[in-house]
């Protein structure tokens, strides 16, 4: 008999500001502004803690905007050493749980736990001992999703954030998905969003509504990927993969980050470097793949791009070797 797979998405809450508060009590409670630059005055928001999101602060905000919005705010400068740090070891910490992990980013953990519920009792009973070992272990909380498949799981885990857990099981997909906006689907950004409320699509409800051959025919590809988000039962796991890999297989794998603030350390690069080979490796793994060729490219403080690439003789998909091919 198949055992009904299952996918758990962990996201952690307010990563860089939680862990900032973990590292800090005094921190806990307040507002608190992560910034990429050392000067308070001439930064941006890196990470907010939900104190400050709560108030209205959020990433991607001038340090100026933020502080005049609570000008009690405390500010601190990002320690990218830090989080890469307590992201490794929560990765660690994951597969005990599965050997099958894939780090999505710094925050972000897929874990395929089909079966595992029999060691813990229950997929509830599993995800709360996941979330309650990484708070007491590391003093931050994140948000768990448990479903059929890598997207519904995100999708879940962001409706209980922070701090939350949802199981979506099949037969509840299409009760509680029904108001979520179009938007708020992970792959559909802000111009697809636009196109779907012409056709009239606010919502999953709506998009299940839509006819299959009317949403290949105005999207193509990108909407035979929309019905299988909004029919998983239908559609092979593959069909759904996130719309930044809407063809299988790729014809190439990377990983980017933009880090905090600049970098002046070689240790520092080589630590962020050392993280995306692990990631890339992680997902030519899932599509069984190797790579002959790696790319690097920087990003220089003017926004300047500088890259090389080497053609290597034999392909891997380890990340050690891929991580030393990048040095």
């Amino acid at each position: 008999m198949n055992v009904p797979r299952r996918i758990l998405h962990i996201d952690m809450d307010a990563f860089f500001a939680s862990v900032e508060q973990a590292a800090n009590p005094g921190l806990r409670g307040k507002p608190l502004i992560v910034g990429g630059r050392p000067d308070r005055k001439r930064t941006v928001v890196c990470a907010a803690s939900y104190e400050a999101k709560r108030l209205g602060i959020d990433s991607g905000m001038s340090a100026q905007e933020a502080f005049r919005i609570c000008p009690q705010a405390v500010f601190v400068a990002a320690d990218s050493a830090k989080y890469l740090y307590v992201s490794g070891r929560i990765s660690d910490m994951l597969r005990y749980y599965s050997p099958q992990l894939e780090q999505a980013s710094i925050d972000e953990f897929y874990l395929d736990v089909t079966g595992c519920d029999a060691r813990f009792g229950s997929y509830l009973e599993l995800g709360m001992h996941i979330k309650n070992a990484i708070n007491a272990q590391f003093h931050i909380t994140g948000s768990v999703g448990i479903s059929i498949n890598r997207l519904m799981s995100k999708i879940a885990s962001k409706l209980k954030k922070p701090d939350g857990m949802l199981i979506l099981d099949e037969p509840d997909i299409p009760i509680v998905l029904a108001d979520l906006p179009v938007g708020k689907i992970p792959g559909i950004g802000s111009r697809l969003t636009r196109r779907l409320h012409e056709l009239s699509v606010f919502s999953f409800a709506d998009l299940r509504k839509f006819p299959r051959d009317l949403l290949a025919e105005k999207f193509g590809k990108i909407g035979m990927w929309m019905y299988g988000v909004a029919h998983p039962q239908c559609v092979d796991e593959e069909e759904i993969q996130r719309y930044d890999q809407p063809e299988s297989p790729p014809k190439s794998v990377g990983h980017s980050y933009t880090v905090p603030h600049n970098l002046y350390s070689r240790q520092e690069v080589e630590a962020w470097l050392r993280l995306l080979s692990e990631m890339v490796a992680a997902r030519l793994r899932r599509y069984g793949r190797e790579a002959r060729i790696v790319h690097v490219y920087l990003r220089k403080p003017d926004m300047e791009s500088v890259g090389q690439e080497k053609n290597f003789s034999v392909p891997t998909n380890d990340s050690t070797e891929l991580f030393q091919r990048a040095l």
